[in-house]
């Protein structure tokens, strides 16, 4: 079984800082979580476009929550965001959650430390490498 550095930085930063991931629900094909930990409790919509989520493996469901907050940082504005989510650009209720964004990342990283998802995101793509050894159940 290979080691992948990646998912033990994951894991350490789990223990770190307590974080526990709990779905809450879903909307428009997004699902809504509850990111826990020892420093606070965040409300995001995460995507998961293959079901990998299992809060039964708090790894992945960190990373698809981490990867999801890198997502926003990475994209430019609402519209660029809301299309690469394929979400309805014209609906206030996505437009008032992504405004809040902002401030979650910033409280996150302020608790955290700068988001990182640490495992590539062209081995979730692919569904390899330290992706595809995190899924191993």
């Amino acid at each position: 079984m290979p080691t992948y550095p990646s998912i033990q930085k994951l894991r350490e930063y789990q223990k770190q800082n307590g974080i526990k991931i709990s779905l809450l629900g879903s909307r428009d094909e997004l699902l809504h979580v509850l990111f826990g930990s020892n420093q606070g409790e965040w409300k995001l919509f995460i995507l998961d476009e293959a079901g990998d989520f299992d809060e039964k493996n708090q790894l992945v469901c960190l990373y698809l929550t981490l990867k999801s907050l890198e997502d926003y940082v990475e994209e430019t504005d609402f519209l660029a965001w809301s299309n690469f989510y394929g979400l309805d650009d014209f609906d206030p209720f996505w437009l008032d959650y992504y405004k809040s964004l902002d401030k979650i990342r910033y409280e996150i990283e302020f608790h955290f430390g700068k988001i990182d998802s640490f495992i590539d995101s062209l081995d979730y793509e692919l569904r390899a490498g330290a992706f595809q050894e995190l899924t191993k159940k």
